[in-house]
């Protein structure tokens, strides 16, 4: 996890999946960690599906296991197998010292999360979970010069992200609903503009001309929350554009060419509104690209990658859970929270599989 115990970068192989570490250059409790992160993030996500169906008892307020749930997402999982790219593709990431008061901060976090939604605990844990994001950004400021590296787009994309934290702070009780469209802008800036390029640094996928890039993918992360307006979704349609365009990247496997492709194409519908703009569309679009394309692509960092027909059994899964929420968006309500709530627990078990070897 951190630059300590990572092995140095090494180059893409065959169908994107090089980038593994070896022997004891892996931590064994960094592994642990990303992985209990991993399933207890996929559990939360379960539980709170089957209480929609209500096959189970919430048991906890609903908002605050959300918050729970997102922010160990990110927090746990998908940053520190983005470091693990990072520092694969040469980039300086956190070293020892700064991970353990990272994941120290994450555990402080996700508790406050649980315990009180965002409490001091959550705030505390939060403020320095970010600090070290925006410590990061600036180490990798050199790359934002490379415009055909993906990791270009990290450093303003996290910025950016983190500059909506001060105003949801501001707004969440006097203006909730602004504070949530903040918040989904939040969320799709760090998942498109920083989880997403640094996903395809590390299969060696290539970016188009970074800076314009970079400006459309803002935009387009705004379109998502709080500017929905044709400028906004024009910069969707061209990051969806590019997202696409992966697909025709032979260099790559057949399973992420066609995940990262159904990504693009997905952000494509949503930005000349084939897909309405709305919340359950949103959520199934970001769970496709995180519980797909994205860890398909940055599992290699850390575990062995399972053979390419169990690759394309999870992307089966992830559809199911990810398509009937954008059907909700659609008008279509019959079943969809038991077929989500399904392809859920289809993924965590695919998961408790792969990890167990």
């Amino acid at each position: 996890m951190t630059s300590a115990v990572l092995p140095p970068p090494v180059s893409t192989g065959v169908a994107g999946h090089a980038l593994q570490p070896t022997g004891a250059a892996s931590s064994r409790t960094a592994k642990r960690l990303i992985a209990l992160s991993l399933l207890v993030t996929l559990g939360f996500g379960v539980w709170m599906r089957l209480a929609l169906t209500g096959s189970v008892s919430m048991g906890l307020d609903f908002a605050h296991l959300r918050h729970a749930h997102s922010h160990l997402g990110a927090y746990g999982v998908l940053f520190p197998l983005a470091f693990l790219a990072w520092q694969a593709r040469g980039a300086p990431t956190p070293g020892p010292r700064a991970m353990t008061v990272y994941a120290l901060a994450t555990a402080l976090a996700v508790v406050g999360f649980l315990r009180a939604g965002y409490g001091p605990e959550a705030i505390v844990g939060s403020t320095v979970v970010g600090g070290l994001w925006l410590w990061s950004a600036f180490r990798l400021r050199r790359f934002v010069l490379r415009l055909d590296a993906p990791l270009a787009l990290v450093p303003p994309g996290i910025v950016a992200a983190m500059a909506c934290v001060p105003f949801i702070a501001l707004t969440l009780r006097k203006d909730p609903v602004f504070a949530h469209q903040l918040v989904a802008t939040f969320l799709s800036t760090l998942l498109l503009v920083v989880i997403t390029p640094s996903a395809l640094a590390a299969i060696g996928a290539r970016a188009w001309a970074s800076p314009a890039l970079a400006v459309a993918g803002l935009l387009g992360t705004a379109s998502l929350g709080v500017w929905s307006a044709p400028a906004s979704r024009l910069g969707l349609a061209v990051y969806g554009l590019w997202l696409a365009s992966v697909a025709l990247q032979r260099s790559l496997a057949p399973v992420l060419r066609a995940a990262w492709g159904a990504v693009g194409l997905g952000l494509l519908s949503m930005a000349v509104e084939l897909v309405p703009n709305q919340r359950p569309a949103v959520l199934g679009a970001l769970h496709f690209l995180v519980l797909g394309p994205v860890l398909l692509s940055l599992l290699p960092t850390l575990w062995r990658a399972p053979p390419r027909w169990a690759q394309w059994v999870l992307l089966g899964f992830v559809a199911l859970a990810a398509a009937p929420l954008v059907a909700q968006s659609l008008g279509v309500y019959a079943s969809t929270l038991q077929l989500s709530a399904l392809g859920g627990a289809l993924v965590l078990g695919w998961w408790l599989a792969v990890l167990r070897r």
